[in-house]
């Protein structure tokens, strides 16, 4: 299957909204952060409403999405309750911070932090498909999670710094972040890589008749997926963790922080296109 890249931004940046989301509530919840508050919900809501937008040009008629909402085991539709739950949460939560002084109370904040996992992992779940065996993997939602893990810490204490916030206290849980992102990540992609089609018979995809369904991208080490897996390894698995190491120990998280967040956005995007390479269908439908 062809990269999807619509989709791969939407689960990308709805992984990083979930993670900053739930960052900045952790924060709230300690009632630390208080200037940094503002600035990361609305981090959050950008990234939720561009990510959003991004799954319609996933369509050539976008308007048939809506055909979709009428059925509640739709994944699609799934994925619209559990977005527009968590926007509900964010509106409660920015009202209390408006009223209150940039603080919140815990229950909102302990809300926000399960919302957010909860958007990550109903995304992920949409994709699981018995159709397409690689897919059909909880290490796909555990991915998403680990994605959320470091894009969220990582970019809050960022906004912290930025605002002049101290960010020490975000360095363990965007060090303990780097590390879940990079072992759910290795762990998806090697799953994916010992996935196997069944023997169905002589089935061939009708568009291309000369290419038969066992495609040389279910082998993640190999063939077109080679490039984007050593991507992922090296800048989504490896390089998050240094940054955060070095974010760590110099308090720099301007720099650091901002370097953890283009590489792990570079790796989750990678592991998504090897995602979408091993897509292959054993019905033969590409």
């Amino acid at each position: 299957m062809e990269p999807q890249w619509p989709l791969i931004i939407f689960t990308t940046l709805v992984s990083w909204c979930a993670g900053t989301f739930a960052t900045q509530a952790y924060l709230g919840m300690k009632g630390t952060g208080k200037k940094a508050q503002m600035p990361c919900w609305i981090v959050s809501a950008v990234l939720l409403i561009v990510g959003g937008v991004a799954v319609f040009f996933h369509l050539q008629h976008w308007e048939r999405i809506f055909n979709g909402f009428g059925h509640i085991t739709s994944g699609i539709t799934q994925e619209l309750i559990a977005i527009i739950v968590l926007a509900i949460v964010a509106v409660i939560y920015l009202a209390m911070l408006r009223k209150n002084d940039n603080t919140v109370p815990k229950w909102i904040a302990v809300l926000a932090i399960v919302m957010s996992a909860v958007l990550v992992m109903v995304m992920g779940h949409s994709y699981m498909m018995e159709a397409r065996p690689a897919w059909s993997n909880i290490l796909w939602i555990v991915s998403l999670l680990g994605a959320a893990c470091i894009l969220g810490p990582a970019t809050v204490a960022v906004v912290c710094q930025s605002v002049g916030e101290d960010a020490a206290e975000l360095g363990m849980p965007a060090f303990v972040g780097s590390i879940v992102n990079a072992v759910a990540s290795l762990a998806a992609a090697v799953s994916i890589n010992l996935t196997h089609v069944v023997e169905v018979g002589n089935y061939y995809d009708l568009t291309h008749p000369m290419k038969d369904i066992m495609a040389s991208g279910l082998n993640i080490f190999g063939g077109e997926s080679l490039l984007p897996t050593l991507a992922m390894i090296v800048l989504g698995c490896a390089a998050p963790i240094a940054c955060v190491f070095m974010g760590k120990k110099t308090g720099n998280w301007k720099v650091y922080g901002s370097a953890a967040i283009v590489c792990a956005v570079i790796g989750a995007m990678c592991l998504r296109v090897v995602f979408y390479l091993a897509g292959a269908s054993v019905f033969g439908i590409y």
